[in-house]
């Protein structure tokens, strides 16, 4: 049986990071709220190069014009997509509710992926 190389498994995290596009952001019961894209400026990366554990931080404030006219909402969960509607989670986290109700207010989400482990 064959091992995984270092090689092999920084490319493995790679097209992790490189698969998961959109991040979508959910209410207490799992119903989207609104589904960004990586692109999107309040979605960052923010681990460091080669880290074991992807982070993915994403703020959303209650002014932004796709957050602002759904006030008051509860955020409870982030999911992970490779596609920018409908399909399949890749991963789901959730968190500790919190409910945005005026436009002064802000949510910031870090999500951790585990990845493989360069040796």
């Amino acid at each position: 049986m064959a091992e995984i190389s270092a090689n092999g498994y920084q490319d493995i995290r790679d097209r992790i990071q490189a698969g998961w596009q959109y991040i979508e952001l959910r209410d207490e019961a799992g119903v989207p709220i609104v589904r960004l894209p990586e692109s999107d400026p309040r979605v960052t990366w923010t681990h460091e190069p080669g880290a074991q554990t992807l982070e993915l931080t994403v703020v959303v404030k209650g002014d932004d014009d796709d957050i602002a006219p759904l006030l008051p909402k509860t955020f409870g969960s982030a999911a992970l997509y490779t596609v920018p509607t409908d399909g399949d989670p890749m991963a789901v986290e959730s968190f500790t509710q919190f409910t945005m109700s005026t436009e002064a207010d802000q949510l910031t989400v870090i999500f951790k992926v585990e990845v493989p482990q360069v040796i």
